[in-house]
């Protein structure tokens, strides 16, 4: 599992692209990155300006960075869209389809993945507003059919749990029940023997499955498909025109198509299917959009749920709700998860975001409410994310914001494990397996990643290895190949004092007998 990968909606479908991507430099990724078109909107006029100001910086040096980042992450293209109060701008670079040779534009859609997620939240806050929906009632009353394996638990998770990932639900299967107006319904419904990593309420553990079972509930209580609801209570609403969630909506768009990185000379490779599945579209798996349109939603959370339109699209009491710190995180690159979005600290500078990829584009949404900014970034090669996403928070959110993301690195002096038993132990959830074990003082984590169905003789879609790297408590980190860190977290005590849960970095695993 590589940071690239952990920041994905679909961590296995990432995972399988490229488990250990190898950025593209040099003289082919310069080829496809010439020539960065940038298009600067100040107020709601369109204009073209040699030199604008955005925050601390100009357009100029802006697109500098941005096209900086493009070639040396190795993304075949890409989108990066900043508001910062009534400063915009959007930039664009390289290739929407590198094999047909189609340029990336600021209106062509790319998918995003698990960004999706906060527009997820956003429309069943719609609901609730109109109390139709409860966030603290189990979600059993709106939806008597439901089950999963555990009954208590069942009968005990609400909305507020599955929007903020402390469900307790397991990450689920990726299966798919291709694009009718019942897949959702179909996926919701397999989901009877999904497991618990833990007890509702009781931790932190993100889950793909969770929030496709939110979405199914506004199927439910409003009739309509799911992608139907959100584009009359969100979309619609926005005034956004370069966003879809359904297949026969993309003939009207420009679209942008997903890319493996070129190698040893050779040009990029577009991935195929370009499309998964409906069944899980309110986690991530079908919503495309300009980073234009993604900006634009974004810009709801620091204008207090009024659209740039003038239409309000959520209340006060919503977006206030949506930034409550409600997980607090376990470890890693976030302080607590809302209700959508998630909380990271910048410094002192409170900054709200979300993350989300598949196999066909990765995007990062943030906003910064003491700075009323908003970036949104959307690239179409998945392998690259890493080190795109890590210049997009680093240097360009310095350059425009003054504040960047604060970098996760191992302690100055090595910190003793006190008690490594505790760690010591297999932990699992669907398709992922994790061994940690124990060599003299040190701990070694070796994990491995099958797609449902897959057979124990076929190699791993992912596979990743490595020793912990302590840093007090249950919090450690583990090297990767690119030279950053990805967390590895653990919580819970079992009745020996060991613990229950693993969490690398956002998804949570339950301990398992070695033998299972």
């Amino acid at each position: 599992m590589t940071t690239a990968n952990v920041d994905h909606n679909f961590h296995a479908v990432a995972a399988a692209l490229n488990p250990r991507p190898t950025p593209t430099c040099g003289a082919s990724a310069t080829a496809r990155i010439t020539g960065v078109v940038f298009a600067l909107l100040f107020g709601t006029a369109t204009a073209w300006s040699a030199d604008a100001p955005i925050g601390r910086s100009t357009s100029t040096q802006l697109q500098r960075i941005v096209e900086k980042v493009g070639i040396e992450s190795g993304a075949v293209g890409g989108q990066v869209s900043v508001i910062v109060g009534a400063q915009r701008a959007d930039f664009v670079f390289g290739s929407a389809n590198a094999e047909l040779n189609q340029p990336m534009t600021s209106d062509t859609v790319i998918q995003i993945g698990s960004t999706t997620k906060v527009f997820n939240a956003a429309l069943i806050m719609t609901l609730v507003e109109q109390h139709r929906l409860d966030l603290d009632v189990p979600i059993v009353q709106y939806m008597p059919h439901f089950h999963v394996a555990d009954p208590k638990a069942r009968g005990a998770i609400t909305l507020r749990q599955l929007l903020s990932m402390s469900s307790g639900l397991d990450n689920g299967p990726y299966t798919q029940f291709w694009n009718g107006d019942e897949a959702l319904a179909s996926y919701v419904d397999s989901l009877r023997a999904l497991p618990q990593a833990f007890a509702p309420g009781r931790g932190f553990g993100y889950s793909n499955a969770g929030t496709s079972i939110a979405g199914r509930i506004v199927e439910v209580v409003t009739g309509d498909t799911w992608d139907a609801a959100l584009r009359s209570r969100i979309l619609e609403p926005l005034g956004l025109s370069h966003i879809v969630t359904l297949a026969e909506d993309l003939p009207f768009q420009r679209v942008s198509v997903g890319h493996l990185p070129g190698k040893d000379g050779h040009p990029p490779t577009v991935v195929r299917p370009w499309y998964i599945t409906r069944a899980q579209g309110p986690a991530g798996s079908t919503l495309a959009a300009s980073a234009h349109d993604v900006a634009e939603f974004g810009a709801l959370f620091i204008n207090h749920g009024v659209a740039s339109n003038g239409h309000r699209v959520l209340s006060h009491e919503s977006v206030a709700a949506m930034m409550t710190p409600t997980a607090p995180s376990p470890g890693g690159d976030f302080v607590a998860w809302g209700v959508g979005p998630s909380l990271m600290r910048w410094g002192n500078t409170d900054v709200w975001w979300h993350p989300g990829g598949n196999q066909s584009g990765v995007s990062m949404l943030f906003w910064i409410p003491e700075q009323r900014a908003v970036v949104a970034a959307i690239m179409n090669t998945p392998a690259a994310a890493g080190k795109f996403f890590k210049a997009i928070r680093g240097s360009f959110a310095q350059a425009v914001f003054g504040v960047r993301a604060t970098e996760v690195a191992p302690p100055a002096a090595p910190i003793a494990v006190p008690n490594p038993e505790r760690f010591v132990g297999t932990y699992v959830y669907t398709g992922a397996r994790y061994e940690i074990s124990q060599s003299g003082s040190k701990l070694h984590l070796q994990m491995t990643f099958r797609y449902e169905g897959a057979l124990e003789d076929e190699p791993p879609a992912a596979a990743d290895e490595g020793d912990l790297i302590a840093l007090g408590g249950d919090r450690f980190l583990l090297a990767q190949p690119d030279g950053g860190f990805e967390s590895v977290s653990f919580f819970g005590p079992t009745t020996d004092g060991r613990a229950e849960n693993l969490i690398a970095p956002y998804f949570a695993a339950r301990r398992v007998p070695r033998n299972l």
